[in-house]
């Protein structure tokens, strides 16, 4: 009996392998479903890539080589039509656009977990105590304090909440017992699911309380207009002042496109901002709210893949840049909140894309419009607007109810040294903190890094202990209990602190710089009383990790925000009042071409947080260099201005976004035979950019030489704007190096 062949492609090697298999289950297998088979003994889920109608054979018949054949069966269908032709064949340009191969960007695409080794699910059923309200009616003079904050609790939730995730939230077993002796709630056993891996539990989102359309002011208006009146396919710079309202826009549009029955994807740069946007939309939109992110579990990303795929009605999904990929059809609106964000960029593994460089392409091939938002848009962004480019633009320049933008004020460091005053904290700031709690307000601190001090040097010999692993030093973090280790952040080695210096036998080790946690100590022996929250990546980690710490902060649990660069976007906290940067010169004096434009977004954006409430905002930047041109443009607020200057200054240079760059990165355990790859890798390409008019630097080390135990090469290509990048088709470049060397292609990368 004859069969038809199926191919079927599984992630082994290095681009993945194509196999093939037969429906003798009669699954009905079609080309782009995801199926599971059977590879030398394991379990694999695979891509069916073509169904071979010709090549029908008998079974057991004999190849050339006098072999029988035997075609394994495919054992089960696991997502029908997973991959869409129109959306392969913008996956496929993207690819090429990324000298990357079709199946790596299809990995890449695909949530994780889906193709490849089939894993063991970390999903248990567990039957948990579930709280509701029994008494609503119960009048609030009647309950406790503590009382009102568990019905606020339960209230939040829906009426009802796992005793665990109340457990999360601050109540002890104790008071939770008393309030079920006292009739103010019921308490029963229910199944959950929860994750092995991460101990959460899935709470069902059913209760959302809807939130009412907001009225927009006349610069809204003219936006949401403009924003019907742009042809399918093109795109929208909404350029607004923090506190200006864009998300109200977004959302507003948003229903337009979801009435019209259309699906909307909204982005968000930083995995911190997403549960203020998805509380947002949630009450806008209820149960049609999508989360899409690196925070959510391999199941729970196959599962809003498989829920925009079979959706019977439009939906929004709220996700960060690896949601651009969700196969929505049809789409018809792309959000990129503050769309000047670094983020956007996904720099390693491959491929190395922008998202913004993607959401423009799909738009033009669905009809889907592209809207991006920002207070301090790119440089690249603002050189395209019309008439010069496609971007049209829509301006909000004031801030909600005309509530004035907040008030710059600049420290010069050099003067509280001259003044014999040392500390980390200025005398201006330390008064200004002292006032909050009486004013009832709360400050938000930016600190450039996280840990505790930046470095550990030795003041005898001036050693800094460094990562075996990298060339970088070791940050120095600390412990509740005081005690204090050094940790890497680039490969996270981690190692005790040492009493003496390894190099002269020194005990003259001394911290130097600051970092979140160091911050913290300050303040507490400066201002004792001074409730503070850390803010960082060591502090917000799992899923929920930034919520609950914003909504504590948000909650008046504390005066104080202190967090790196993720704390500075687009969160809104309408009692902050003063927004402070504490170290301005380490990001001002970066070795870096976007260095001044992207200290300045940061610097507005941060500014951006204070005075959204009721009271006017101030900022605080601490400086030894006040007279610098990022500081002085953060003062008269004049961003336009800025861009402007820096326009000129690049277009003049032919520097990017006015000329194209490409980074090509080598690493390898060797590194004799990493600069050897990266000489060879140069030989190649040289003749093509001679030809095309690029210039080629390097081959050269890399910044940092040395990252996790492997040498670091790169060249760095530099052409006319808009050009094709000089480099050969396929996998001539990777031919010429050995496997134990990694090659990367960066097109227009935004660190070099």
């Amino acid at each position: 009996m004859s069969t038809r062949e199926i191919d079927v492609w599984l992630d082994v090697g290095r681009e993945g392998r194509c196999f093939t298999y037969k429906d003798g289950k009669h699954l009905g297998v079609a080309a782009g479903d995801i199926v599971l088979v059977r590879l030398k003994g394991r379990s694999m889920h695979g891509l069916v890539v073509t169904i071979n109608e010709r090549r029908s054979f008998q079974e057991n018949s004999i190849d050339s080589d006098n072999k029988k054949i035997i075609l394994t069966n495919i054992e089960a269908v696991l997502q029908k039509a997973a991959v869409e032709p129109t959306w392969k064949e913008w996956l496929d340009a993207t690819a090429a656009k990324c000298h990357i191969s079709s199946f790596k960007m299809l990995k890449t695409a695909l949530p994780p977990g889906w193709l490849g080794q089939k894993k063991n699910s970390n999903a248990v059923q567990k039957n948990l105590w579930w709280i509701t309200l029994k008494n609503l009616d119960s009048p609030v003079n009647v309950l406790s304090t503590r009382q009102q904050d568990l019905q606020s609790a339960l209230l939040k939730y829906g009426g009802g909440a796992w005793q665990k995730t109340l457990l999360l939230d601050g109540f002890s077993l104790g008071f939770i017992k008393g309030c079920l002796q006292n009739g103010l709630i019921t308490r029963q056993k229910r199944l959950a699911t929860l994750d092995k891996n991460k101990d959460s539990i899935k709470v069902s989102k059913s209760f959302v309380e809807k939130e009412s359309v907001g009225c927009l002011t006349d610069e809204q208006e003219k936006a949401l207009k403009l924003f019907g009146e742009i042809p399918p396919g093109s795109a929208l710079l909404l350029w607004g002042v923090t506190g200006s309202g864009k998300t109200e826009v977004y959302l507003q549009m948003a229903a337009n496109v979801l009435s019209e029955g259309r699906h909307c994807l909204i982005l968000a740069p930083e995995i911190g901002l997403i549960p203020q946007l998805v509380d947002r939309c949630s009450r806008r939109f209820g149960a049609n709210v999508l989360e899409y992110h690196s925070g959510c579990s391999e199941k729970q990303r196959v599962s809003v893949w498989r829920d925009s795929l079979m959706a019977d009605k439009p939906v929004v999904v709220v996700g960060t840049r690896s949601s651009i990929f969700l196969p929505l059809f049809p789409l018809g609106l792309i959000v990129l909140d503050e769309e000047h964000d670094s983020s956007y960029k996904q720099e390693s593994p491959m491929p190395c894309y922008h998202t913004k460089d993607l959401a423009l392409d799909r738009a033009r091939r669905t009809g889907a419009k592209v809207v991006l938002g920002s207070a301090t848009p790119a440089l690249s962004t603002w050189k395209d607007l019309k008439p010069e480019g496609p971007i049209h633009l829509a301006r909000l320049t004031s801030r909600i109810a005309h509530k004035p933008l907040p008030a710059v004020v600049v420290v010069d460091m050099r003067q509280e040294l001259a003044d014999g005053h040392r500390q980390l904290l200025s005398r201006p700031l330390i008064d200004r903190l002292a006032l909050l709690p009486e004013k009832n307000e709360q400050a938000v601190i930016l600190v450039p890094r996280r840990g505790y001090s930046s470095f550990l040097s030795c003041r005898s010999c001036g050693d800094v202990v460094q990562c075996p692993n990298c060339d970088v030093s070791l940050t120095v973090h600390q412990g509740r209990d005081g005690q204090k280790w050094l940790r890497c952040h680039w490969c996270d080695y981690r190692a005790s602190v040492q009493m003496r210096c390894k190099e002269c036998g020194s005990d003259a080790f001394k911290p130097f710089g600051a970092g979140t946690q160091r911050v913290m100590e300050n303040l507490e022996a400066e201002l004792k009383g001074l409730r503070l929250l850390r803010f960082d990546r060591d502090t917000t980690r799992g899923r929920d990790g930034h919520r609950r710490l914003l909504e504590k902060f948000a909650a008046g649990e504390a005066d104080v925000l202190i967090g790196t660069q993720m704390l500075a976007k687009g969160m809104d906290l309408p009692k902050v009042t003063l927004a402070v940067v504490l170290a301005a010169d380490g990001l001002l004096h970066r070795p870096d071409l976007f260095a001044e434009e992207q200290s300045l977004q940061l610097f507005m954006q941060l500014a951006g947080r204070a005075g959204r409430g009721e009271k006017p905002g101030k900022v605080l930047i601490q400086t030894y260099s006040p007279e610098h041109p990022v500081i002085l443009h953060l003062v008269d607020g004049s961003y336009e201005s800025f861009l402007k200057k820096e326009s000129d200054l690049r277009k003049d240079a032919g520097l990017v976004p006015y000329s194209r760059a490409c980074l090509l990165r080598l690493s390898g355990e060797s590194a004799a035979l990493t600069a050897t790859s990266a000489t060879a890798v140069a030989e190649i390409i040289r003749p093509l950019c001679e030809k095309t008019g690029w210039s080629l630097l390097g081959p050269s080390p890399a910044l940092i030489e040395k990252v996790a135990g492997k040498s670091r090469w790169q060249l760095l290509l530099h052409g006319p704007a808009l050009s094709p990048l000089p480099l050969p088709s396929g996998n001539q470049l990777w031919r010429c190096i050995p496997k134990d060397v990694n090659l990367s292609i960066d097109p227009d990368p935004i660190q070099l």
